[in-house]
């Protein structure tokens, strides 16, 4: 297992909060390109963090999109999930 510092949960912070501030797709992938974030796992990880989601249930994805590689397919499922806001109401 790797260590975790300081460092990286200052830059997982900033990444959190970063993504708070994002009305939109391409603010969202602004945050995921100035800290030199593109694996879809990942970036899903961070938005689900951002959202204080603990567990996901197999949800159903969005059939437009379910042509996607899962990994992606599930980000942009995530995403969208995001950036509607609703989320908000429940935290």
């Amino acid at each position: 297992m790797l260590p975790i510092t300081v460092e990286h949960i200052k830059k997982i912070g900033q990444i959190k909060d970063s993504l708070l501030g994002c009305p939109n797709e391409e603010s969202v992938n602004a945050v995921f390109n100035q800290f030199g974030i593109d694996d879809f796992p990942l970036k899903t990880t961070f938005l689900r963090y951002s959202m204080q989601v603990q567990d996901v249930f197999d949800a159903p994805i969005d059939q437009s999109i379910d042509q996607l590689p899962h990994g992606e397919a599930a980000y942009r499922e995530e995403l969208r999930f995001f950036l509607d806001g609703k989320w908000k109401e429940l935290v």
